[in-house]
């Protein structure tokens, strides 16, 4: 079951609202099997991978036996952890030596090839972008051992995402500040391009 991208965006935009109301109603197997049906949904239509299939499967049973056991709430406080060390791990991976920095691959695709002034704020910025989302992610890990299902849930599902958000606002004026021989183009266009992008 593959499904279109505009549903699988659809159930991404109204997951944090589920997990929400999954943590704090006493009902958390709802959003760990909505994240399963997305997980379902995210594979090719005909993926023949064993491991992936066998993790989809996986994934559902584990959910519902956690809900048996009584230990849903635990496994519901994995996903964020995971999420935000992927990301780390997908932005860090671009530090290594030899390797272009992510958001200056980003610029590549945007721009064509990028001065070296312009490169190497890519690669700061990079830096930036990793350090931010292992902090997110050893937050995650303190709310989820001790914060309460209404605490652990306002910061991963709400407040985590406007800290993400704001870190593209403020970034944008600092980068017309330090890059002004830049020909930059307006906030929106900018995310809008990134967005757009095939960096597989």
């Amino acid at each position: 079951m593959t499904l279109s991208a505009r549903v699988l965006t659809a159930l991404a935009i109204a997951y944090p609202f589920v997990s929400h109301f999954g943590a704090t109603l006493g009902a958390p197997v709802v959003p760990l099997l909505w994240l399963c049906l997305m997980f379902w949904g995210s594979l090719p239509g005909r993926s023949r991978s064993p491991f992936l299939l066998s993790l989809a499967l996986a994934c559902p049973v584990a959910a519902v036996i956690a809900h048996l056991a009584g230990h849903a709430d635990l496994l519901l406080r994995l996903p964020p952890v995971i999420i935000c060390f992927a990301f780390a791990w997908i932005f860090g991976r671009t530090l290594r030596p030899g390797r272009t920095a992510l958001i200056s691959r980003i610029g590549e695709r945007m721009r064509g090839e990028l001065p070296e002034p312009v490169a190497h704020y890519g690669h700061r910025l990079t830096a930036v972008w990793t350090l931010f989302f292992v902090i997110l992610g050893l937050e995650c890990i303190l709310l989820g051992l001790f914060a309460s299902p209404f605490w652990w849930s306002l910061f991963t599902n709400y407040i985590n995402y406007a800290l993400i958000a704001l870190l593209f606002v403020i970034e944008y004026p600092i980068r017309r500040r330090v890059l002004r021989d830049l020909e930059h183009t307006p906030f929106i266009d900018s995310l809008r391009g990134s967005l757009r992008l095939d960096l597989r």
